[in-house]
């Protein structure tokens, strides 16, 4: 028996407290925070939810390839997310919508006839859409560590001039940059620009591309790209190294800007550090306009689950997250943005969405589950990343030298030693060159009390700490 499920019907009748659709949207919220955003594009953002049928929520995906990726490398974590929400036990079954009975099809065409038609409604009022659900400057969270791509971003979305044409935004995952890109897109589709954006990650260039020379024909990708009065490409890395693929991406960019387009670029990496780069394309994006976007800081970091939390609180009134909650976040999820989104989302779902209050003790349960319970780092792991971050040597570490560029890594490490790991005093001091234990506590009790006023030693320390939960996270791959 097939049963259909909308949106707005309630599985009362079984002793469900939500909907079945509704549980479906927040399992892809968690996946959306937990993987890039080219893949969630690629492969999770087109399912469709059909409908209930023998005790299982079919799941359509538009094509075979996405039905068999999805089943391989997703939908044990969906089912995982799903079982945490979901009363009545059921499964999530990934199906191609081709290979669907005919009646299951005719059901997948009604609900996304119901969608279309949400969709014209909200888009009719303009007041009812959920900026939520947006990436746009209002969303976005402003500090030092991406204040200048900002500016730029804004000038490019209005209109304004800009140093050059060509411009690339580069950062570690998560930090922001797709978010940027699609503000641009966001701004000019609502100021009704007479402009044309157009969004596209580096990996759907390359299947499209790829799929155009199967067919003899890459004119639909050309006409899409070369008619952008804005052409916005989200991480490039994704072709690095693949010659033909880049020959048409430098063709095609070269042509909106000899047309005086303007052409935005985001990349894990600068041009310079892509080694598998074109040396042509590497050349083109060197001579625009290269912007960092840094991890942002610890007083972004809060408004950033701030702002998250705010977002989901104008859906959903109840949800508040305290000021010592923030803050348990905030030091415990040391990844970049969209991590901490992640957090919030997590623990949404854990309280407020199954109609609990939101406590500490749910807080850092939901945080521990995104995380996992990381060991306690070594010794030797924090004197790595203190040497990474520092530059410095082993031997410097270890030796007796008081020159500040030395002692105060040296300090650092000792005190995230004493703060991380579960070593004495005395055992850190033998780390060090055989230190007294009297040293090291001097060192710990400084920085104790500096950190509370000194902006610079907490971004240093954060440094140091984000490159421990790197290494710890290579070492268990």
């Amino acid at each position: 028996m097939t049963k259909q499920i909308t949106p707005d019907v309630t599985d009362a009748e079984n002793g469900a407290n939500t909907t079945a659709v509704s549980i479906w949207y927040s399992v892809l919220e968690s996946v959306k925070a937990e993987v890039s955003p080219s893949v969630y594009t690629k492969w999770i953002e087109g399912l469709e939810f059909v409908a209930e049928i023998d005790g299982a929520i079919q799941i359509a995906a538009k094509t075979g390839i996405q039905r068999d990726r999805v089943n391989d490398e997703f939908l044990r974590k969906m089912n995982t997310l799903w079982a945490e929400k979901d009363e009545l036990g059921r499964k999530l079954v990934v199906s191609c919508l081709s290979d669907l009975p005919e009646d299951v099809r005719a059901l997948a065409e009604e609900v996304r006839q119901e969608r279309r038609e949400k969709r014209g409604a909200v888009a009719a009022d303009p007041g009812l859409r959920s900026n939520g659900a947006q990436m746009c400057f209002e969303t976005l969270v402003v500090s030092e560590s991406n204040r200048v791509a900002t500016t730029v971003a804004r000038k490019i979305a209005e209109d304004q001039a800009t140093p050059a044409q060509t411009v690339y935004f580069y950062g570690r995952h998560g930090v922001g940059k797709t978010h940027l890109l699609r503000a641009i897109e966001s701004k000019m589709l609502r100021d009704g620009s007479d402009r044309t954006a157009v969004y596209m990650s580096a990996e759907e260039f390359m299947v499209a591309f790829v799929e155009g020379v199967k067919r003899n024909d890459t004119s639909d990708l050309k006409t899409r790209l070369r008619s952008a009065d804005v052409l916005l490409i989200d991480d490039l890395q994704a072709i690095a190294g693949m010659g033909g693929t880049q020959k048409e991406f430098f063709s095609n960019i070269r042509a909106v800007v000899a047309r005086g387009g303007q052409v935005v670029i985001t990349a894990d990496v600068s041009p310079s550090q892509l080694n598998a780069l074109n040396a042509r394309v590497r050349e083109e994006l060197q001579g625009g306009v290269l912007v960092e976007v840094s991890d942002p800081d610890e007083q972004m970091r809060r408004e950033i689950v701030r702002m998250k939390a705010g977002m989901i609180a104008s859906e959903n009134p109840g949800f508040e997250l305290t000021d010592e909650a923030v803050e348990l976040i905030v030091s415990r999820v040391k990844g970049p943005g969209r991590q901490l989104y992640g957090a919030v989302c997590n623990v949404f779902t854990a309280t407020t969405f199954i109609g609990n209050p939101v406590t500490l003790e749910d807080v850092s349960a939901a945080v521990r589950r995104q995380l996992g319970d990381l060991k306690p780092p070594s010794i030797d792991t924090v004197k790595r990343a203190t040497m990474t971050v520092f530059e410095i040597t082993k031997t410097d570490l270890e030796s007796a030298r008081r020159s500040r560029s030395v002692a105060y890594p040296r300090q650092i490490a000792m005190y995230l030693c004493r703060k991380l790991t579960t070593r004495s005093l005395p055992q850190i001091g033998r780390f060090f060159g055989n230190r007294d234990h009297t040293t090291v506590l001097y060192a710990v009790r400084k920085l104790e009390d500096l950190v509370k006023a000194d902006a610079t030693l907490r971004k240093d320390i954060e440094r140091v700490e984000r490159v421990i939960e790197d290494l710890q996270a290579s070492s268990e791959k």
